[in-house]
């Protein structure tokens, strides 16, 4: 089957842009155009290349790099909405000749030492910028000077195919996002530009994404958040598809039933209409690409949910969603699906918990401190009210080299950023890498049940098991735990708010957490949460987080109990 068909005639784009549903997306462009695609960008500078080697800064390079990236996207969309246009198809050749010099495709962050020239390291940039390039090249077809028509062949030749047709590449086997994001954007390169090789790749590529969807259980959880499921599982789609149309169906790897589990996570995470759960290095207010979400909703129409249009936007950095964005065709693609007002979903497979309220939201977790992008929070929870996280999870922090090598000295990562125990003074540590500790779950007469006393790692904590009980105003949360006398068991709360302590009640903005005061104490400190970060990991900007800890005066009875309220 021809591949982009529809999208290589002139008079398509010249029709879809009169249409009012597409107004939103083209005014963004036109935005976005205004504000970056006018003017000069300056080269490429090898002193802001090496920065991440010397120091760890990867903005520098970046923002320069990204800069021209979302240029050549968004110009490239521009020329085809307005095929007339000389100015716009001008600008677009000119930046893709740019791109085509420029020393490597990959990021700094990634290709590791600078000792020696390597120009053909393949990361997520360099196959995703490769898989973009070519489908320009199809989507453009006559209207490319041949030159740059030759350009590309030549360069997509010696940046990607001759590369991955040499040696096998470690993220292959990576097991997240990194899988499937650099094998589909190299499966989709090899069907649009060198279709002939394809069936020699065909089988390493598909054999790469059924081990991605392998690390996803039955009940379709990301365990690396929201984020991360857009763009890990959004590149699976996007190969899945394309391979289906391109073998007329011979290869379907949609035909996975765990597929609709996992194309369904999203729309089990909302905690209110604009709030998710940020479990990983994630926000609570993930806004999801619109071309993405389309194509779910035409793949699977009757299961998936279309959020509303404030929480989809067409980003300039995933040139295949944003095309997507105007070639999806699927029932009712531009009327929100409404999400129910209340709903309780209990993915035990991978133990995650969200209960959906007309007062609150509420999610708690269990599963193992040894997953991609990891936190140390088994246990944790999060509770929203009013489209805003109250007791909340902070999620990620900027990207710097120091982020990941001394990842568990963050407040954001370590276990004493989140709504967990502090046990004999011992926070929850990363454990037993090779088999790491798994909290094991489950769902009892309405309650959600948390068994994680092995993550401490502690011989004198024999067990411990949170109850999470959703009622119509709120959360009564028991921990249960069997601890050796004379140690100290604390109950650690996170939130943005500056609480309000009295006795036995801590208030945060309409929303109270009642204890016995008999058997604990409550008090509250400050810290840092960081928003961005300067390029030597320094801080820029922060926003002040509270941790409020209720200690008690006595583990004797083994067992605390807090009730948070609306």
């Amino acid at each position: 089957m021809e591949l982009f068909k529809k999208a290589k005639d002139p008079q398509f784009w010249k029709e879809l842009r009169e249409k009012p549903e597409y107004k939103y997306f083209i005014d963004g462009l036109m935005e976005f155009y205004n504000r970056n695609c006018i003017g000069e960008i300056r080269a490429p500078r090898f002193s802001e290349f090496r920065l991440f080697e010397d120091t760890g800064d990867r903005e520098a390079y970046q923002e320069n790099f990204f800069h021209r990236q979302h240029r050549l996207y968004v110009i490239s969309v521009l020329s085809l909405i307005y095929p007339e246009n000389e100015d716009y198809l001008r600008l677009f050749q000119d930046t893709l000749w740019d791109i085509c010099d420029q020393y490597v495709w990959a990021l700094p962050a990634h290709v590791g030492k600078l000792e020696k020239n390597d120009n053909a390291y393949l990361d997520l940039d360099a196959t995703t910028m490769s898989m973009a390039i070519a489908m320009m090249k199809v989507l453009f077809e006559d209207r490319l000077h041949p030159l740059i028509k030759s350009r590309i062949d030549a360069e997509i030749d010696r940046r990607l195919i001759k590369p991955f047709l040499e040696k096998e590449w470690f993220w292959e086997n990576s097991n997240n996002n990194w899988q499937s994001v650099c094998a589909g954007a190299v499966g989709c390169t090899f069907m649009l530009n060198r279709p002939d090789l394809f069936p020699l790749v065909r089988d390493r590529i598909n054999e790469a994404m059924r081990n991605y969807i392998s690390t996803y259980k039955d009940d379709g959880v990301c365990v690396e958040g929201a984020g991360y499921w857009n763009y890990g599982f959004g590149y699976f789609i996007e190969y899945a598809d394309m391979q289906n149309q391109f073998t007329d169906g011979k290869y379907n790897l949609l035909n996975d039933k765990k597929i609709v589990s996992i194309a369904t996570f999203m729309q089990k995470l909302y905690l209110d209409k604009n709030v998710n759960v940020s479990y990983g290095d994630c926000s609570e207010n993930v806004v999801l690409t619109a071309g993405f979400l389309y194509k779910l909703k035409a793949l699977f129409p009757n299961e998936f949910l279309l959020p509303s249009r404030e929480k989809m936007t067409m980003s300039p950095h995933y040139f295949p969603f944003m095309i997507d964005t105007f070639l999806t065709e699927g029932p009712s693609l531009f009327s929100e699906d409404k999400l129910p007002e209340e709903a309780e979903y209990c993915m035990n497979d991978t133990g995650w918990y969200v209960k959906r309220t007309k007062k609150y939201g509420f999610s708690a977790r269990g599963g193992s401190n040894s997953e991609s992008h990891n936190h140390n929070d088994v246990g944790s929870f999060i509770f929203s009210r009013d489209n805003k996280q109250i007791l909340c999870d902070m999620g990620g922090r900027a990207y710097t080299k120091d982020y990941f090598i001394n990842r568990y000295a963050y407040l954001e990562t370590s276990s004493r950023g989140h709504n967990v125990p502090i046990v004999n003074g011992r926070y929850q540590d990363r454990i037993g890498v090779k088999n790491p500790p798994f909290a094991k779950t489950k769902y009892e007469n309405g309650s959600f049940f948390i068994d994680f006393g092995e993550i401490y790692g502690l011989d004198e904590l024999k067990s411990l098991v949170r109850e999470c009980k959703c009622f119509e105003d709120g959360v009564i949360i028991t921990d249960r735990f069997d601890l050796d006398k004379g140690c100290t068991f604390t109950e650690r709360l996170v939130t943005f708010i500056k609480p309000k302590i009295s006795d036995g009640t801590v208030m945060l903005d309409g929303v109270s957490i009642k204890f016995d005061k008999s058997l604990a104490k409550a008090s509250y400190k400050t810290d840092k949460h960081v928003t961005s970060c300067n390029p030597d990991g320094s801080v820029r900007e922060f926003t002040e987080v509270y941790l409020i800890d209720l200690d008690l005066t006595s583990v004797e009875g083994g067992e605390f109990s807090f009730e948070i309220t609306v």
